[in-house]
């Protein structure tokens, strides 16, 4: 009876603790009532101090690009899973001291394997972004000393003209033909532009 009695209590707090409160505080009037008191401390904030608002980010804040912010979402997503699985394997464990839960044992250790097994996985992905990152950084470095050897083409002459050592190639579908000052009729460009 008493074995009953701690399994209900347990059950208990396991659905008090899982179900959101805001579901059996708030409806749907009070949420309004909520929002219309929002808007009128807000519209009486306004009304005190003349002047425009500007939203500033904090000191020191830097803006962040759409990459680097979902990088920062993906971070506390996973750390926000780590936290709960460490939470969910020692309430478990702490569960399954009591005499009649010991069977919580088995599974605050499964889920101690699962959350050893996220924490490996976490570290080789923390491992491969640093690599990645790394071998940017090399790759960048070298691109600033030296150039490409595949987007540089040496080009012996053009149109008969001195040699040109080498003119970067951009695109494939793209020509480029050097020519001196001399060989430029102002009166044809001239021309061209006036229209």
């Amino acid at each position: 009876m008493v074995g009953w009695l701690l399994v209900a209590i347990v059950c208990i707090i396991w659905v008090a603790s899982l179900l959101p409160l805001s579901r059996f505080k708030a409806s749907a009037s009070t949420s309004v009532e909520e929002f219309e008191r929002s808007m009128d401390l807000l519209a009486d904030t306004h009304r005190r101090s003349p002047g425009r608002w500007v939203v500033m980010p904090r000191k020191g804040a830097q803006f962040t690009n759409p990459k680097d912010l979902n990088r920062a979402r993906l971070r506390r997503r996973r750390r926000q899973i780590l936290a709960g699985l460490a939470e969910a394997t020692v309430l478990f464990f702490l569960i399954g001291l009591f005499p009649p839960l010991h069977s919580m044992l088995f599974v605050a250790l499964s889920l101690l394997v699962v959350l050893l097994l996220y924490a490996s996985m976490l570290a080789r992905v923390r491992a491969a972004e640093a690599a990645r990152a790394e071998a940017i950084a090399a790759r960048r470095a070298k691109e600033a000393t030296e150039p490409d050897p595949a987007r540089v083409a040496a080009v012996p002459a053009v149109d008969g003209g001195a040699p040109v050592d080498q003119i970067a190639v951009v695109d494939r579908d793209v020509h480029v033909i050097v020519r001196s000052s001399e060989d430029v009729d102002l009166e044809e460009l001239r021309a061209a532009a006036a229209r």
